[in-house]
This record gives structure tokens, C-alpha cells and sequence, in this order.
């Protein structure tokens, strides 16, 4: 198991800023990095561990896509997860989001859904951003270097 790797990657780290593909990992067992991302969520959801996590609005209206097609249960499932899981925040856009954004797209000329996520981990207070997506944190590392950028699969590479 990986998970002393993730765990010492994020020591001290109470503010964890997860992406799309982090959930979506979570949520799929075929996924490579799934133990890692269900680690990563026990600890969210443990009231003994002090780490909290933290979702994009963004993230989380391309998590409800799919289960809106398929309808019934699914659907059932993620509203639960994205409203009920424990320790597990969905930040809302609003005007200061929205700003900070604007100006991480002026001067970084990121898409805008990266710049609203990098605005949402930024005003949230996050101090490490958690993805399985190598080309996402690759493109955001080298403009915020003040984040612990954990991609997960690189903790499972040898």
C-alpha cells in the first residue's frame, strides 16, 4: 500500500483542495490510484484526523453529469456523497471567487476552470491540491508553488 507515501506528502497539511479526477478515482474501484484515494477519504471523513477537503463547484457539477444521464440510484449516490460525506467541502462560486479567477486567467492565461479551481483552493485556504491528472497539476505547479501538489499516481510509480 501506498498510503504512508500520500500521508507523509501531506503531513501537516489540514486543507486538502481535491480535483474531479481524485473523486472520480475514489468513486471507481478499476481506477489504479483507488486505494489511495479511498485512504485519502477515510482520512477526510475521520473526526480524529484534522484534514478537511475541499471541492469546486465545478468539480462537482462534472462528477453529477453521469449520474444525471443514468438517473435513479446513481444519482441518488453522488447527491449524498457531495452533500453528506463528512469533512468534505463543496465551495461555492461567488463574487471573490470569481475575481481571484480573473485575475489568475489574466496573468497566468489559464482556462477558466482552472483558474476558478486555483481561486477556490486559494481563498478556502488549502495548502495541498490532490489530482490524478498529470497534465492539470503540471500546468498549475510551475504558477502556485505556495500549494503541496500530490499527483497520485506518482505515488504508486516506482
Amino acid at each position: 500500500m501506498h498510503a504512508p507515501r500520500l500521508d507523509q506528502t501531506l503531513a501537516g497539511a489540514h486543507r486538502v483542495f481535491l480535483d474531479t479526477s481524485t473523486c472520480i478515482a475514489y468513486h471507481s474501484s478499476v481506477e489504479s490510484v483507488h486505494p489511495l484515494a479511498r485512504h485519502l477519504f477515510g482520512r477526510i471523513a475521520d473526526p480524529e484526523d484534522p484534514l478537511t477537503g475541499y471541492l469546486s463547484v465545478l468539480a462537482a457539477t462534472e462528477l453529477l453529469i453521469r449520474p444525471i444521464r443514468a438517473g435513479g440510484a446513481d444519482l441518488t449516490f453522488m447527491h449524498t456523497f457531495l452533500r453528506a460525506f463528512p469533512h468534505l467541502n463543496v465551495l461555492p462560486v461567488d463574487l471573490d471567487v470569481a475575481l481571484q479567477a480573473a485575475n489568475i486567467r489574466a496573468l497566468a492565461r489559464l482556462p477558466i476552470p482552472d483558474a476558478i479551481a486555483v481561486a477556490s483552493a486559494l481563498l478556502s485556504g488549502c495548502e495541498a491540491v490532490v489530482s490524478n491528472d498529470r497534465d492539470w497539476q503540471g500546468r498549475l505547479r510551475v504558477h502556485f508553488p505556495q500549494f503541496r501538489w500530490v499527483y497520485l499516481a506518482e505515488l504508486i510509480e516506482p
